[in-house]
């Protein structure tokens, strides 16, 4: 699985992020730090950030900066996990589940109580997207849409047990 991890160095997607019926638009920012921790930050085109977080190479998760109406709980961990799972942070792990339907192979990794799957074509050459699902159903569906290897050009997060959507598309920079 780690040869088809996404390679974020430093990617600057437009981003559209739709809770319940509010709808947050800007630029999100995916970039590799030195120390080979990774930077999350979404912010309006005029620079106000929505939040900032840094996801650590042994798996540590760190709140930088957040707007102080999205500082819950609730928002902050389902942003971490949508996080977690586009950057498989479960990269190096052996998976302990394998599954396959007519169209997919799904790699199954351990997530506390849920599962991280990672879906690849039936040749296992190209990463398709993944899920976050409990032990009964899928909760998180992550799809990458890509052009040329490396980063995707697209990417879609839709949670499926509430209206929470993560709407990203590359910019040329």
């Amino acid at each position: 699985m780690t040869k088809l991890q996404p390679q974020f160095r430093n990617e600057l997607y437009k981003a559209q992020v739709t809770i319940t019926n509010h709808t947050l638009s800007g630029l999100l920012l995916i970039k590799e730090m030195p120390d080979k921790s990774m930077r999350v930050v979404f912010s309006t085109e005029m620079g106000v950030k929505f939040f900032d977080f840094e996801f650590m190479e042994n798996g540590e998760f760190k709140v930088i900066d957040i707007l102080k109406r999205l500082n819950k709980k609730v928002v902050i961990t389902a942003l971490r996990q949508d996080f977690e799972l586009l950057l498989m942070q479960e990269r190096g792990k052996i998976p302990f589940k394998v599954r396959t339907n007519e169209l997919y192979f799904y790699h199954g990794y351990e997530k506390g109580k849920k599962q991280a799957w990672y879906l690849t074509d039936m040749s296992c050459r190209n990463l398709m997207g993944a899920e976050l699902s409990s032990t009964r159903k899928p909760l998180v569906q992550l799809r990458y849409f890509h052009q040329n290897p490396g980063s995707p050009d697209s990417i879609y997060i839709n949670h499926l047990n509430f209206k929470f959507n993560i709407a990203l598309k590359k910019l040329d920079r």
